[in-house]
């Protein structure tokens, strides 16, 4: 399927934060991402196979990524893999906590 055809998935708000996750997106160091639940307000979520198109912070979509696998967790149960998998430097679990927990609440 073309890239104008996919789905898009948005990470964070267009911007410096936006720009350096499809960044390490790009380079390959961002394999993870995490949502919270309430986001999807009843929609279905993701499932293995489906492909996203992902778009910069002027709207271009500029990567494919495709869903590999869903884990719903309570937040305690994020584990360091899936921290160091976000690709934003974190080094623990409480390093990602810390700056994930403003950005929701």
């Amino acid at each position: 399927m073309p890239i104008e055809d996919l789905p898009v998935a948005e990470f964070a708000f267009p911007g410096p934060l936006r720009d350096q996750l499809v960044a390490a997106i790009l380079d390959g160091s961002k394999t993870t991402t995490t949502s919270l639940l309430a986001e999807y307000d009843g929609e279905p979520l993701p499932k293995p196979g489906q492909r996203f198109a992902v778009p910069d912070s002027g709207g271009q979509r500029v990567a494919v990524i495709e869903t590999i696998a869903v884990r719903v967790l309570r937040l305690a149960e994020v584990d360091l893999a899936h921290a160091l998998g976000e690709g934003e430097g974190y080094t623990s679990v409480a390093g990602w906590r810390a700056a994930h927990e403003p950005f929701w609440y």
